[in-house]
């Protein structure tokens, strides 16, 4: 919840609507979650402006728009570097093909999601993106064969 916002009931039944049919006109969630057109468009404003709705999007199939092969790719920041972790993270948002980068803790510092058109292509991604910034070490790669998306619906 950003800024300690409480989230009402009301306000989890719009967000659990939102998530699975992002596309709802505001009529049609309204009428989905009982409320009048104008509060229910007031209720998604005020959860837009306390960031619990950071944004609207269509989500894509890397596959079925061409991509051959996903990866998720762990990666050691090396120790001396931990300072450029924002720059580094913010370069690898920009590189075609990614899908995702998350920070994390444990071994690894970053996992990076990606999605490129063959393996040669991943081999490339490594070689070029990667291996060439000084402040990575290890990295670990895994393929993605099949991916199953859940519904991110906020826990109560």
């Amino acid at each position: 919840m950003a800024d300690g916002i409480r989230l009402t009931p009301t306000d989890r039944r719009i967000l659990d609507e939102l998530t699975i049919h992002g596309r709802l006109s505001n009529k049609e969630l309204a009428a989905r979650v009982g409320l009048p057109r104008s509060t229910c468009h007031g209720r998604v404003r005020a959860l837009e402006e306390a960031g619990v709705i950071r944004g609207y999007h269509a989500e894509l199939d890397p596959v079925a728009a061409g991509a051959g092969v996903e990866a998720l790719i762990m990666v050691a920041v090396k120790e001396d570097a931990r300072d450029q972790v924002p720059a580094i993270t913010a370069r690898l948002r920009t590189i075609p093909g990614v899908q995702r980068v998350y920070l994390i803790g444990g071994v690894h510092d970053l996992v990076i999601h990606v999605a490129c058109a063959s393996v040669p292509g991943l081999r490339d991604f490594l070689r070029t993106h990667l291996g060439s910034v000084p402040a990575l070490g290890q990295t670990q790669t895994q393929i993605i064969f099949e991916q199953h998306p859940g519904v991110a619906v906020i826990p109560s």
